[in-house]
C-alpha cells in the first residue's frame, strides 16, 4: 500500500494470471484500503481520502483492447452519473492498443513487454529501482525460490511422463499376452514380475480389468 502527500491511498500490483475472480479480488483490495483509512472520531466525511486499486496486467482483462480500464460507481439508469466517493479500480493493460497514455506509462508497458524504452525520467527511475532491488537479499531469495519451484515442476513433469510411459507399457504387454492366448492369471503373474517394483498388486489387477 502507498499513501501520497495528499493522503490518497493506493494498492498497486501486477497480476500475471487472468483469473475469473480478478474483479472480486480488486474489490477486496479496495475494501481493505477503505477500512485502513476509516475516519477517526470527530472527523468529517469530506476528510476521507481517495482510494485506488491498480492492477498492471500483461493481458487484456475485458477483451476490448483498451490500454486502461478505469472503474468507478455509476448509476445504472444513466452511466454518465458517477458516485463521487473517491474510489477507483484501474486495470492497466500492457497488451492494449486503444486509448492514450502518458509517455511514462507507455514506457512502462514497453518495459514489461520486453520492448525498447525511451530514456525518460520516469522509466529511468523505474530501471534504477529494479537494479537496486536485484542487489538485495530479498531478491536473491526470490530468485532461488523461483528456480527451486521451476526445477521441482520440471522433475514432477519428468516423473509424470515416466509414469505414463510405464502405464502404456503395462497396457501393451497385456494386449500382446492376450493375443498369444494367455489367461488373466498368467498375465497378472508376468505383470508382477516385470512391474511389481513400480505398481502394487491392486494397481496391476485394475490395469488388467480395464484392458
Amino acid at each position: 500500500m502507498i499513501t501520497d502527500s495528499r493522503g490518497r491511498r493506493y494498492n498497486v500490483e501486477m497480476q500475471v494470471a487472468n483469473k475469473r475472480d480478478m474483479d472480486k479480488r480488486a474489490r477486496q483490495y479496495l475494501f481493505k484500503l477503505m477500512e485502513d483509512g476509516f475516519l477517526r472520531r470527530r472527523q468529517e466525511y469530506e476528510e476521507l481520502h481517495a482510494a485506488y486499486v491498480i492492477f498492471i496486467l500483461p493481458f487484456d482483462p475485458k477483451g476490448k483492447g483498451l490500454k486502461r480500464y478505469s472503474f468507478v460507481y455509476t448509476a445504472k439508469e444513466d452511466p454518465s452519473v458517477e458516485l463521487n466517493d473517491g474510489s477507483e479500480i484501474i486495470y492497466l493493460n500492457t497488451k492494449g492498443t486503444k486509448g492514450k497514455m502518458k509517455p511514462g506509462l507507455d514506457d512502462l508497458y514497453r518495459l514489461i513487454e520486453g520492448k525498447p524504452t525511451s530514456n525518460g525520467k520516469f522509466i529511468s527511475r523505474v530501471k534504477e529501482t529494479m537494479n537496486n532491488y536485484r542487489r538485495t537479499e530479498e531478491w536473491r531469495k526470490h530468485v532461488m525460490n523461483t528456480e527451486e519451484v521451476a526445477e521441482a515442476a520440471k522433475q514432477l513433469g519428468m516423473e509424470e511422463g515416466k509414469k505414463e510411459g510405464l502405464i502404456t507399457g503395462v497396457q501393451n504387454l497385456i494386449s500382446v499376452l492376450r493375443d498369444y492366448g494367455e489367461d488373466n492369471q498368467n498375465i497378472l503373474q508376468q505383470l508382477k514380475q516385470k512391474y511389481g517394483n513400480t505398481f502394487s498388486d491392486k494397481q496391476l489387477e485394475d490395469f488388467l480389468k480395464q484392458s
